[in-house]
């Protein structure tokens, strides 16, 4: 069994989307918090760095494992499960390329953007203007890719998309203009947000 610690966001939606695909038995707990929480000394013991989401996997190889890190975790479920890696090599490579355009690029530009534009308390109007534009790189990026192929690793639907999907269905929908003037973006968006799964997966972690 798995367990799986997540807060309401893009990340805690793509690791509910990885576990519905993939079938595994898991149990979520939807953590509730509040700005200025900290996380609790066991809390620190399954995540040193106190961020959601996190699981464990009880069934692991020599005892309880914990994961933390979304991209890590992603990672980890799709070796347990053997699935959503494409066996390709060229597939694969692109897998794990486009999935850390969406954990190292994509995902850091929009959590900037909600401090900037949603928390902030001074004037950041100059950072908050290249963080837009940086996201906006990012998306045109995605959308070329997605004007090539039908999935971000290629003709096959993988983990990539999952950690790209809950972005760009909440988060970069904070943007002026959300996705309308990326056509392959929308065109995909809708194929994967129809999955029986990731309906589940996004609410279950909203």
């Amino acid at each position: 069994m798995i367990e799986v610690y997540l807060v309401p966001t893009a990340n805690g939606q793509k690791v509910a989307i990885m576990l519905e695909e993939l079938g595994l038995p898991y149990v979520a707990h939807r953590i509730v918090r509040t700005v200025g929480d900290t996380p609790s000394a066991a809390y620190l013991a399954l995540n040193p760095m106190g961020k959601y989401p996190t699981i464990v996997d009880s069934e692991a190889e020599g005892g309880p494992l914990a994961v933390f890190e979304t991209l890590a975790i992603a990672l980890y479920l799709a070796e347990k499960a053997q699935r959503l890696v494409p066996a390709d090599i060229k597939a694969r490579v692109a897998a794990h390329a486009w999935a850390a355009v969406a954990a190292s690029d994509l995902t850091p530009a929009m959590a900037t953007q909600y401090f900037l534009t949603l928390r902030a308390t001074t004037d950041v109007s100059e950072a908050t203007a290249w963080v837009v534009d940086e996201a906006h790189r990012f998306l045109s990026a995605i959308d070329r890719r997605l004007g090539e192929e039908q999935f971000l690793a290629g003709a096959e639907y993988s983990y990539a998309d999952i950690l790209t999907y809950p972005l760009v269905a909440t988060s970069v929908q904070r943007l002026e203009g959300g996705i309308s003037t990326y056509k392959n973006i929308r065109r995909w968006v809708e194929l994967v947000g129809m999955r029986p799964a990731v309906v589940r997966g996004m609410e279950i972690a909203s």
